[in-house]
Formats: structure tokens, sequence, C-alpha cells
């Protein structure tokens, strides 16, 4: 009864992934279409613009010149003209405006058109036989091809807001449509191997993934590499374009808006700069791989193997080793669908490079780690809210080799209770002993001091700390305040003029903030003090142990599916003072709150 209740569950999560996977590709069809599409448009436009450069210019006479305008979410134009020209000999009318037909609200080439052609259109009767020359009528200019002289335009300019705007849906639809496909057709392709997996092995779940059902595991989500490479190049071809396109048609020469679109250069920046690093990570060690002594590593055990590297570290590097246990918690459904990473659990250590070892397959970087005696399991089950997931981690700080391995961490029937290592002894998770808490808050940059007996002397978290979230901000918010000036620059719609540049200004103030805030905070035996630093204005808070009525941790902020922790003061008021924040484990975040707590509880 239990193997078919296990068959029943093992069918139903098989049949439930390959229809996810397949509703993924199906769901990801139509962002994909619509960004092929879009960029087809967007090339065509360059297509027609290069080739009316050869086309001859005509005098014409403008007829008929009219602004047809479109009103709904937003109010569209649509300069429209009927004209006549001579060509060859023979008498030719024509109709088109620019090669970008239809309305469109972006910048104001449509009624710069109709004001100008205003000024032209025949104001006499109209006809083949009329001839607008003999009255005396001011002549326009138009372009023909001379291939096919019934094909004219009156403007073959390049409309580079227009291109600008279609290589948003160029850069953004085809990718996300594309990566929709794709990760539907994997999820599918992944959950017919995991399924014949678990066929294969049913009571060994560290069986049921493919780069563990080897003697060696391959570095996590390789397939990253190849979709950034892809996506790089396309993104570089849609914005090398517009950028060359610009230049040659001399619309950098105009100075102003034309030049917010190197907001494109920054965006592309982000990708090539991580395409670059992983090709000289690449270069730097070539395929590397982790080749475990045993596997499945078990709570209480030792994970013990080596890294494979195709070659030698660069001399002078020592290699940074961490063995980490996240716990990924996903929220809500839907459009409201989230899911947080929090770091369970970690430990680090530095191998020298003389420890490296060559053989027959390379080169060897050992690994040895302690397991805690109360870890939780690697979880398989994909269905699962909560699900906790062991990885090995390699870098070599200054070069940019760096990669991960997930590690399946099971207990299993032939898992001593101990490890064989007693010397090593078993630790527990949530251990963090007064040693090591000043080491796991330097990690985030707060410097922490205790006395002998553990009671903590000072807390400083110092300015800038949090540098790659600072860079970040800083990247996206120049991005944001040049979308922000384009919008005014375009005469947008007045809420995304308020709300853009207003938006922008709150960010550059949590830049400021982040970069300048300092907080130090100093123990006595009576109390402490909280004193907050940004730039030269200083503000201080001090508190007597009678004030506080206790101290505790929670998490305040997301980033990057991280969470981060704070651990706080509550006054006898129930007001809240934040000592340090930025904490990325719980556990550490807890420590510290635990350790003031027992302080306060000191004579």
């Amino acid at each position: 009864m239990e193997a078919s209740g296990s068959q029943f569950i093992m069918a139903k999560s098989k049949g439930a992934k390959n229809l996810s996977g397949g509703c993924l590709s199906l769901f990801g069809l139509p962002f994909l279409a619509a960004g092929l599409f879009m960029t087809g448009m967007y090339f065509s436009g360059y297509l027609e613009w290069w080739d009316a450069r050869g086309w001859e210019e005509v005098p014409c006479w403008i007829e008929t010149a009219e602004m047809e305008t479109s009103s709904g979410e937003s109010t569209t134009y649509e300069a429209t003209a009927n004209y006549r020209y001579e060509y060859g000999g023979r008498v030719f009318h024509g109709d088109r405006v620019s090669f970008q037909g239809g309305a469109d609200n972006i910048g104001d080439f449509q009624q710069d058109a109709h004001r100008e052609l205003s000024r032209y259109a025949a104001s006499a009767v109209k006809g083949a036989e009329h001839d607008p020359a003999a009255e005396g009528r001011e002549a326009f200019r138009c372009y023909v091809n001379p291939d096919d002289p019934e094909e004219s335009v009156l403007y073959r300019t390049l409309r580079w807001p227009m291109q600008a705007f279609f290589a948003i849906f160029a850069l953004t639809f085809p990718a996300v449509g594309a990566g929709l496909v794709a990760g539907g057709i994997i999820a599918v392709r992944k959950a017919k191997g995991e399924s014949k997996l678990r066929a294969q092995n049913p009571e060994k779940p560290w069986m049921w993934r493919k780069q563990w059902a080897t003697s060696s595991i391959p570095e996590s989500a390789g397939w990253v590499g190849a979709a950034l490479w892809l996506y790089t190049v396309w993104a570089g071809l849609i914005i090398l374009t517009l950028i060359s396109a610009m230049f040659v048609s001399g619309a950098f020469e105009q100075g102003g808006a034309s030049w917010l679109v190197m907001i494109f250069v920054m965006l592309w920046c982000v990708p090539a700069w991580f395409l670059l690093r992983r090709l000289r990570h690449r270069m730097a060690v070539g395929v590397t791989r982790f080749m475990p002594v045993k596997s499945p590593a078990w709570p209480g055990g030792v994970l013990e193997g080596s890294v494979l590297l195709g070659r030698p570290l660069p001399m002078r590097h020592a290699a940074e080793l961490e063995l980490i246990c996240e716990k990924k918690v996903t929220r809500g459904s839907g459009d409201n669908r989230n899911t947080t990473t929090e770091k369970v659990w970690s430990a680090s250590e530095s191998v020298a490079n003389d420890r490296i070892v060559r053989d027959v397959s390379g080169f060897r970087l050992p690994v040895r780690f302690v397991l805690p005696g109360d870890a939780p399991e690697s979880d398989v089950d994909e269905s699962s809210n909560a699900k906790h997931e062991w990885q090995l981690r390699l870098k070599v700080a200054g070069t940019p080799i760096a990669a991960a391995y997930d590690i399946p961490v099971f207990r299993t029937a032939d898992s001593p209770d101990v490890i064989e290592d007693s010397a090593a002894g078993v630790v527990s998770i949530s251990d963090v002993d007064g040693a090591e808490l000043p080491e796991l808050l330097a990690a985030r940059r707060i410097v922490a001091e205790f006395d002998s007996d553990g009671a903590p002397r000072s807390i400083v978290c110092p300015a800038a700390r949090n540098r790659s979230v600072i860079v970040f901000l800083v990247i996206f918010d120049l991005i944001w305040t040049a979308l922000a000036m384009f919008l005014v620059k375009q005469d947008a719609p007045l809420i995304f003029q308020i709300v853009w540049p207003v938006s922008a200004v709150l960010i550059w103030a949590g830049v400021i903030w982040s970069l300048l805030h300092k907080r130090a905070v100093t123990f006595d035996a009576s109390g402490l003090e909280v004193r907050n630093q940004l730039g030269p204005v200083v503000w201080t808070q001090s508190f007597t142990k009678a004030d506080i009525a206790k101290f505790s941790h929670d998490s305040n902020m997301t980033s990057n599916n991280t969470s981060y922790y704070r651990v706080r003061l509550k006054n006898v008021q129930g007001k809240y003072t934040t000592l340090a924040d930025g904490i990325t484990e719980s556990t550490t975040a807890k420590a510290l709150a635990e350790r003031l707590q027992a302080w306060k509880a000191a004579d």
C-alpha cells in the first residue's frame, strides 16, 4: 500500500511538473512572437532609412496636410499629406510622410511635420491638369526612389525616439518569451529525467537529481552561462545598431535628449560584465567539478572531497571555500508570489595555493567541512513552499574565479550517529560562540567587540559598508534618473513627470544615506549609547538598563531574494531603536540579540 501511494505521489508530481513546464512554454510564446514582431519593425526602420539615403531629392507640391488625432488612454497624432511631384518627365502623386506610418505620441515629430507641411498646403483647385508651379506656389521637397519613381517619402530622417521605443521591446519581449519557452522545455525535460531517477532509486533521494547521480557534481546552473552569452550578443546587436545609426544620421549633434539613449549602453554593460567575468573564470581554471569522497553528506558528518580544476589557481592567491545551508520560503501565489532566501548556517575555510594537488585529472583543491548534528536535510520536493538547500561555494579574492556546487545532505541508513573523526566534535546549527560572533558580524562589515566574559563593548556599523547594494543603487538610479529626464523632455503624462523624478530623488537620498550614515553603539555596566552620524550631523540616544525592555531581531528588507536582518532595542515605552542591520543570517542576528539580552540581565 505504501509503495503504491509513493508511486501515485511520484506520478502526480511528474504530471504537475510536465503540465507547469508546458504551460510556461505556452505562456511565453505570445511574448516571443510579439517581441520578434517588434524586433522586425525595429530593424526594418533602419533598412528603410539606410536605403532612402540614396534616393533623389526633387521638388513637390503639398495638396493637403492634416493632423489626425486619436484619444484613448493617451492621445496619439498622425500627420497626413497628399502631394505631387515630377520625375523623369512624368507626374506622380504620393501620400507617405515618413517611414514609420501610423499614429504615435513619441516625440514631437508628428506635430512638427504637420506644422511645416501646412504652410505648403495647396489653397487652389487641385487636379492632374493643375500646375502649382505656374501659380508661383512654394515647392516643398520629397525623396524619390530612382528604381521605382512611384515610391517617395517626405521625411527620410531617422526618428531615433521611435527606434529607441522599439528597442525597449526588442530588448525585453524576445528575451522574456525565449526564457519562458526555454525554461518550460528545460522544466519538462528535467521532470522526465528526475522521474526516471526516482523510479530507479525510490529510497535514495540523493540520486534523484541529474547532477547528484554521477561521481562528481558540476557547477550549479551551468545553463546560465549560455543564456547570458545569447542575451548579451542579442542586446549588443540591438543597441549597437541604434547607436551607430544615430551617429551616422547626426542625431547626437543635436545634443539634448538624444544622448539619453546611452542608457541602453549602461544597461548592456550589466550582462556584458557578468559574461566577461564568467569567461575570465573559465579561462582561469577551466571547467570545475566537485568530487565528494562519500555521497550524500549527512547531518553530524563530514563533507570531504576535492574541487577538480582544469588549471591551477593564480600564484599567491588563496581559495576561499564556504559551505552554506539556505532556507528558501515561497509566499503568496500568482502575481503576488515571491521567494526569500535566508542563510541558516555557514562555515568557511581558506585553502592556500600550496595545498592544491596535481594528478592526471588536473588539479585538486581539498575540501573538508563538519556539518552540524541538527542540520536540515536537502529538500527535493519542488512543490514545497519552504525548503533547505546546501551549496559549496568557491571564490578567489581579487580574481573572477567563482563557482558553486549543489550538495546533497541526507541522513541514510548507513549514516553514523556521530562523525567518524571524534576530535572534530559535533556542532549544532544554532551554535555561535564568543569567538565566532565577531567574525560572523565582520563578514557583514560590522565591527563588534566583546570582553573576555562575552559582554559587548561596542558595535559599529561603518558608513558605505554595503558596497554592492550602493553600486547597484547608483547604477539603477542613473538609469532611472535618465528615464525621468526623458519622460519630462518628451512631455509624458503629468503623473509620469511627477512620479519618476520624485522616486529618483528618493533613491538618491537612499544612496546618500548608505554612503554617509554611520552607527556606533557603546556599552558600559549601566547602559548603552547609540551614536548616529550622517556626514557632519550627529545625534545620540542613551539608554540605561532600566530603560530597556528587551532586545530582538527581525527581517526588515529583502533584496535579490536575500533577507536582511536587524537587531533592535525596545524601550519600556514600546519604541524600537536599531542597533545593527544588514545581517544576512538569522542565526547571527539571533545570537547577537541573545548576547545583548544576557548583558542586560547581568548585574
